[in-house]
């Protein structure tokens, strides 16, 4: 009986705690399909390397957030930038699988995932021959992306700022003007009431539960996807990812509180168009017209100001909201496919 029991349990925890790179969709004879960690910061971290032949162009993709960790994301919703690019895909400290009751000891903060990203940049152009890489943020994962850009430009291709950050404070004001508007316009009294008493700010006490009521209502009001209204699709992708045990997907929120509660004060002071004045690498900027959650008319500003002596191009997605990767993914692989041919 013991034994029976025994091996049930030990049946049932590989079966929990199972996980594996899902198979390339277009597998070459030079292609990579990988899923390790490595050292960054002194902690280990998951990474995801995929794509149809090595000698591609790497793209280090940088997940938003902060906290919003997918290493299947690209894989799912963009498969074909794997017979573009040697697509790779990081959970950040804290987040995804890289989330850990360790990331204290190392502490999570702005400065040290910049020190994170830098020795990730580093681990890859070792890996790969000293090759120069392409590097594309997503929303937070874009500000994390545009310093570490300025910081060593002798590492990149080019810099790729899908649903760009530039001010959060700035945003945030923009982000609940809009939300405030939508409930005046549809008379809806609910949002209206519950979005009244929130600071833009986000200095009170409460302020984390406010920011989630906004982002709830931004959601709903087509803010974050032009073609969503709820985050359905991607509990289902994280779920049905090969990438992640069930014990990830089980972890995986409170990952993704952790990093927000902890990064969010420090985010709020931040403003790249000060702090990222110049870019020494071809910049490409990626707007979905319909963003509220990164609000397109602080990028467009920021756009027209940055100095890029290598040139610069904002590329706008006329039936995207904040999410481009699952609004318009045919697109964005089209228009990441060009930048990579020149």
């Amino acid at each position: 009986m013991l034994i029976g029991l025994s091996l049930l349990l030990i049946v049932l925890g590989v079966l929990v705690c199972r996980f594996h790179p899902a198979p390339l969709l277009n597998p070459g004879p030079d292609g990579i399909n990988e899923l390790r960690q490595v050292e960054l910061g002194g902690l280990k971290q998951w990474i995801s390397i995929r794509g149809r032949d090595v000698r591609n162009p790497i793209l280090l993709f940088l997940h938003g957030g902060p906290g919003s960790a997918n290493l299947a994301k690209l894989r799912i919703e963009c498969p074909a930038l794997e017979d573009q690019f040697v697509v790779v895909s990081w959970d950040q400290r804290g987040a995804g699988k890289t989330h850990t009751l360790r990331v204290a000891e190392g502490g999570l903060t702005l400065e040290q995932l910049r020190e994170d990203a830098r020795q990730l940049v580093n681990y890859l152009r070792g890996r790969f021959g000293g090759r120069k890489i392409y590097l594309m943020g997503f929303s937070w994962g874009t500000a994390l992306g545009l310093m570490t850009v300025r910081d060593h430009p002798e590492d990149f291709l080019g810099y790729i700022g899908v649903s760009q950050i530039v001010n959060y404070a700035a945003g945030e004001r923009l982000s609940l003007e809009y939300v405030r508007r939508i409930a005046r316009e549809t008379n809806n009294r609910k949002a209206a009431e519950e979005l009244a008493g929130i600071d833009p700010a986000y200095r009170s006490a409460d302020w984390y539960p406010q920011l989630m009521l906004e982002r709830g209502w931004l959601l709903k009001f087509g803010g974050v996807y032009r073609s969503a209204d709820n985050y359905a699709h991607e509990m289902r992708m994280l779920l049905g990812a090969s990438e992640y045990s069930f014990l990830d997907f089980a972890w995986w929120p409170t990952g993704s509180d952790l990093s927000l509660r902890t990064l969010w004060p420090g985010l709020m002071s931040l403003n790249l168009s000060d702090a990222a004045p110049r870019i020494e690498v071809p910049v490409f900027f990626l707007a979905g017209r319909f963003d509220a959650n990164a609000p397109t008319e602080l990028t467009q500003a920021f756009f027209e100001r940055l100095q890029a002596p290598q040139g610069k191009q904002m590329i706008w997605f006329e039936e995207s909201a904040h999410d481009i990767f699952f609004d318009q993914p045919d697109k964005l692989v089209e228009e990441l496919t060009r930048i990579k041919r020149g």
